[in-house]
């Protein structure tokens, strides 16, 4: 994939704990630095003017589900279904970060990924495509992310135990798009594989 576009900054679920309790599911590793992306292509559906969430639209939640999930079928895991009031978590988180467009985590009952692309089209698909481009960094049999690069939003992504996704994006003041996909039940157990 072209990495030479668009600058796309994005956050781990969460820092590494030693023992999580039900609900509390955080993401084991550092916080990633600045990556590159892809140029979004979609539409900016769901995406009213500076500073705004709505819904995101049928034929976008259609993309990302796409995106999503071909890659766990690509590992034998069963699609996510969408579902309402998971979405409706994310736009509210959303909508507090459309100020600064920080990726900065709600610290909700859900697995969260964030993503920001510097396009006014940045869509719900190209964030999960960031996610799915950690998988090569990924080594399943350590269960473990590899020459210090992040891969926790790809094990998100395919954790065997979510069954449902939500995900909104927000047009930041400063011309940002932030996306946030929420997971439920939440991966990311440390000590656990994700498929």
């Amino acid at each position: 994939m072209r990495r030479d576009r668009a600058r796309t900054v994005a956050a781990a679920t969460a820092a590494a704990t030693l023992a999580l309790a039900p609900g509390a599911a955080q993401a084991a590793g550092p916080r990633p630095t600045v990556v590159e992306t892809v140029t979004a292509t979609a539409t900016a559906a769901g995406v009213t003017g500076a500073g705004s969430v709505s819904a995101a639209s049928k034929p976008e939640v259609r993309g990302f589900l796409a995106v999503v999930n071909q890659a766990r079928a690509d590992v034998g895991v069963p699609p996510l279904v969408w579902d309402e009031s998971v979405a409706a978590q994310a736009r509210s988180w959303a909508r507090l970060r459309v100020a600064d467009c920080e990726l900065v985590h709600s610290n909700s009952r859900y697995g969260e990924n964030l993503a920001k692309g510097s396009s006014p089209r940045y869509s719900l698909a190209d964030a999960a495509r960031l996610w799915l481009d950690e998988k090569s960094d990924y080594d399943r049999p350590s269960n473990s992310c590899v020459n210090d690069r992040e891969c926790l939003h790809y094990t998100q992504l395919v954790w065997r135990a979510s069954t449902r996704v939500g995900a909104a994006k927000a047009r930041c003041g400063n011309g940002w798009t932030y996306v946030v996909a929420n997971f439920d039940p939440p991966g990311n157990w440390v000590g656990r594989r994700p498929y």
